[in-house]
């Protein structure tokens, strides 16, 4: 009887993915696991058409250069939403920060590994020491935000002085973790919880609020941070496979060739705002950041060679352009209709 009264009023419950209609798309593997446990998929689909409609308009509710096109998905997602009656939506957010799942995490792992013992029987103590004291003052690889050319903790870290101290605090107080390989992975997820996943939560909070959609974060209940964060490093990082409890766990529910997919993180291809680069050439951040023509020229084909460089200067092109020119997100689409028109 309870079994069938809570079939009956269970609430109606569906996923969405976004399915970008340049590069590759994760679609097909949402769907199988949709399929495994009876939920059905919405796609969400996102052109190029689409995406200049909506970078804009990211820029606005987030009054940042929106540097990344994942941030043009989330939107797209939850304007679906919206047209669709969702009010709430589940989020994996702090996952990956909690049970290691960023492949840099255990890249921090590697600087401390020639602290093994077989290693340190070639070094004096006092070349020990020094060489420890230096490590311990930036003991992570890098923060899970980065990027190749314009390092996004590197921003974080600027803006905000205490960061510059925390990875090292967070280190520290990590002191009875051994070996030191373990303690560097440990503390690269705590720092990652903190800075990344930080900057995170904001922009998803604020573009899923410009659809009337809230977010909630299941993995980030207290007492399941609590749990994740006094996991030892074999629970998260084993056999080169990041999150490995939480993979051991999926494959009781869900296909295991999604359990043991490689990580894509909200990828967006770089054809997406290819040729919009050109904007600079006539726009408000060469004249507010005085650029010679010689240097102008060259941010134009950084630009181009690379996406993230071309995601934030195009990103801060339109920001001024909304804040200070007075222009409608509209219009700024046009413009990038234009300029990628006129790509030489």
């Amino acid at each position: 009887m309870i079994t069938a009264l809570a079939k009956r009023f269970r609430p109606e419950v569906h996923g969405y993915v976004v399915d970008p209609q340049l590069g590759n798309s994760e679609a097909e593997d949402a769907e199988r696991t949709g399929r495994h446990v009876g939920v059905p998929l919405r796609r969400v689909p996102v052109d190029r058409n689409r995406f200049f409609e909506l970078w804009p308009r990211v820029i606005w509710h987030l009054e940042s250069d929106g540097w990344h096109s994942s941030h043009v998905a989330l939107l797209a997602l939850a304007e679906r939403c919206r047209a669709d009656g969702v009010k709430v939506l589940l989020t994996g957010e702090g996952a990956d920060e909690l049970f290691g799942g960023y492949p840099l995490q255990a890249l921090s792992m590697k600087k401390w590994r020639s602290w093994s013992w077989p290693r340190r029987l070639v070094h004096s103590k006092r070349s020990l020491d020094r060489r420890f004291e230096q490590q311990r003052h930036a003991p992570y690889k890098v923060s899970a935000g980065s990027h190749s050319q314009m390092d996004r903790s590197m921003v974080l870290r600027a803006l905000s002085p205490e960061l510059n101290f925390l990875q090292t605090e967070i280190f520290d107080r990590l002191e009875p973790v051994m070996p030191p390989a373990d303690r560097a992975f440990l503390g690269s997820c705590l720092y990652d919880l903190y800075s990344h996943l930080q900057d995170i939560l904001h922009r998803h909070d604020r573009l899923s609020m410009a659809a009337s959609v809230e977010l909630r974060v299941p993995f980030l209940e207290n007492r399941l941070i609590d749990f994740a964060i006094h996991l030892p490093r074999r629970q998260k990082y084993r056999d080169k496979t990041g999150k490995w409890l939480l993979r051991k766990v999926a494959e009781k529910h869900i296909p295991r060739q999604n359990v043991q997919a490689r990580k894509i993180g909200f990828e967006m291809s770089s054809q997406f705002s290819a040729g919009t680069e050109t904007l600079l050439r006539g726009g408000f951040l060469r004249d507010a950041l005085k650029w010679p023509a010689a240097n102008l020229e060259d941010m134009v084909q950084l630009a181009r060679r690379e996406q993230p460089s071309r995601l934030r200067l195009v990103g801060m092109e339109l920001f001024l352009r909304l804040h200070a020119g007075g222009e409608t997100p509209s219009t700024l689409t046009e413009a990038l209709h234009a300029a990628a028109r006129d790509r030489s």
